[in-house]
């Protein structure tokens, strides 16, 4: 029996498409319908899912990994059992007391731990004022930075942002501890 997804939005592998309903027969994507041709269809013999303004997707495909990067990072300083900022703090915290190194690095935390999605460079400071941190997040599109690997890297209020990229910033210019 063929089922419609409808009462949201599709994303169909290039755009999203907020109104557009998703036919699935057998199993198979059978077509994205838009509203009106929704509309025109005859829907007795359909059973219809209401997507309550959600979002369907036909499919989802991710083959981006960065296997390198997170095994080392899980070797490190590993936030992935993390949810919340104050997790993140105390997961940095306990690995730097029992980590000697120059640096402490790794990463796994989530944006959404942070208002903003941005987490400040002051909250690794409180954790480990003695070294630089430099903790990646999930995505690895981002970097949560403390002020002493700001300082070592040459990351200043006059440093430009990077092409394609951005140095989150206080008020008065100065970087505030996330890297994009």
């Amino acid at each position: 029996m063929p089922t419609l997804f409808r009462g949201g939005a599709v994303f169909d592998g290039r755009r999203h498409r907020p109104g557009y309903s998703l036919l699935v027969d057998a199993g198979k994507v059978v077509a994205v319908l838009s509203p009106a041709s929704v509309e025109r269809l005859d829907l007795s013999g359909h059973d219809i899912v209401d997507l309550g303004g959600g979002l369907v997707s036909p499919g989802f495909t991710d083959a981006h990994c960065h296997p390198i990067q997170g095994g080392l990072e899980r070797r490190q300083c590993d936030l992935t059992g993390g949810a919340t900022r104050e997790d993140y703090l105390e997961l940095v915290a306990a690995y730097a007391a029992s980590y000697d190194g120059p640096w402490i690095t790794g990463g796994g935390w989530m944006m959404a731990a942070f208002p903003g999605g941005v987490p400040p460079a002051a909250d690794l400071d409180s954790v480990v004022p003695d070294r630089p941190v430099l903790l990646h997040n999930r995505d690895h599109h981002g970097a949560w930075a403390s002020s002493r690997a700001l300082e070592l890297a040459g990351v200043t209020a006059a440093t430009p942002d990077p092409a394609d990229g951005r140095i989150e910033r206080l008020p008065d210019g100065s970087p505030q501890g996330t890297l994009h």
